[in-house]
């Protein structure tokens, strides 16, 4: 299969592209370069998709398949479907489940109402707020393939290569030891999902052509006490010796009182409030009949501290610096002072 993937240098782009190389296609990339690395088995094109030059020369060439994976605004992933529909057979499109009117207060499926006003929405990739972004681009897609555009919509998506850092941020603080505060309680429900189980799917999904909205959530069943307990066994061997550590459950009332950010300060953690009554309650069953297969969360957990390690080796930084934005976890000072003002207990 000849495939072009929009993107594909940086985190799920990058999974895609290994898992389509791996099979043997003939994956070509399309990025700015600015970010990420060209991946072994893929051509690299270089181009601009805000500059109808650079995009141009997409139109010289014909692909079985197309999976967009960058953020931009409606406007241009409009100007590059309408360039493609005439040079691909299918075009993907990784979307949002942050698409959805109700989310995150109620449940959702794929029917349920998208946000509105986004047909008309330009600007720069900064210039929208994400869901009418992704909304936009999404109908961008399907009106320039109509019958044949695949819109996913993932949730939250870790693993190895994580460039928000959620996940990576939880690691590196399990490796530092002592007493970590754990958010509402073990048994609350968490969906996330591997990047590399989405790639997999996505590359099986745009290969055999098919079209639609699907979400992929994550699987149902996963606790926030399941993947902070993953997180303590896959850092134990980094911690510092001589006890200590232990879990301290704070409940989201305490949480929210003190001023912390759901899913900044505390990453993948949101507060059980009526305006989150349906955030980890997005219907997946589309995504399990059309084939998505959802590894361990323990293995995902383990793969991503290992690549930590690794890249941390190779770039001379400490793991708690890799694959993590700035403005994702509290620090280590906000994290005791939240503690200390705690009642005993």
């Amino acid at each position: 299969m000849r495939l072009l993937v929009l993107g594909g240098t940086r985190f799920l782009g990058r999974s895609i592209v290994d898992e389509a190389a791996s099979r043997g296609y003939d994956v070509t990339t399309f990025s700015r370069g600015q970010s990420g690395h060209a991946r072994p088995g893929a051509e690299a094109l270089r181009g601009d998709r805000t500059n109808h030059a650079d995009l141009a020369q997409l139109g010289r060439r014909e692909w079985d398949a197309v999976i967009d994976t960058s953020v931009l605004a409606p406007e241009h992933v409009a100007a590059s479907a309408r360039l493609l529909a005439g040079q691909a057979g299918h075009y993907t499109y990784i979307s949002s489940i942050s698409v959805y009117a109700g989310f995150p207060g109620e449940p959702v499926t794929e029917d349920s109402p998208l946000v509105q006003g986004t047909l008309g929405a330009e600007g720069n990739d900064f210039g929208l707020e994400y869901s009418l972004l992704k909304a936009g681009s999404e109908q961008a897609a399907a009106d320039a393939f109509p019958g044949h555009s695949l819109i996913v919509r993932p949730g939250l998506i870790v693993g190895p290569h994580e460039n928000v850092g959620r996940l990576p941020w939880w690691l590196a603080r399990f490796a530092a030891g002592g007493t970590v505060l754990a958010p509402g309680a073990p048994g609350r429900p968490v969906q996330v999902t591997d990047a590399r189980d989405l790639a997999a799917w996505t590359v099986d999904n745009t290969r055999r052509g098919i079209p639609g909205n699907v979400n992929v959530p994550g699987p149902q069943g996963t606790t926030m006490g399941e993947l902070l307990t993953a997180c303590t066994n896959a850092t134990a061997a980094a911690r510092p010796s001589g006890g200590g550590d232990l879990l301290r459950w704070v409940p989201d009332t305490a949480l929210v009182a003190a001023g912390l950010q759901e899913d900044y300060d505390l990453p993948i953690w949101a507060p059980d409030t009526p305006e989150n009554a349906g955030v980890w309650q997005v219907s997946g069953d589309r995504a399990v009949r059309t084939g998505i297969r959802y590894r361990p969360l323990a293995d995902t957990v383990r793969d991503t501290w290992r690549w930590m390690r690794q890249e941390a080796a190779a770039t001379g930084k400490q793991p708690g610096e890799i694959g993590r934005r700035p403005d994702i976890g509290m620090s280590p000072d906000r994290e005791r002072e939240v503690l200390a003002s705690l009642p005993p207990g």
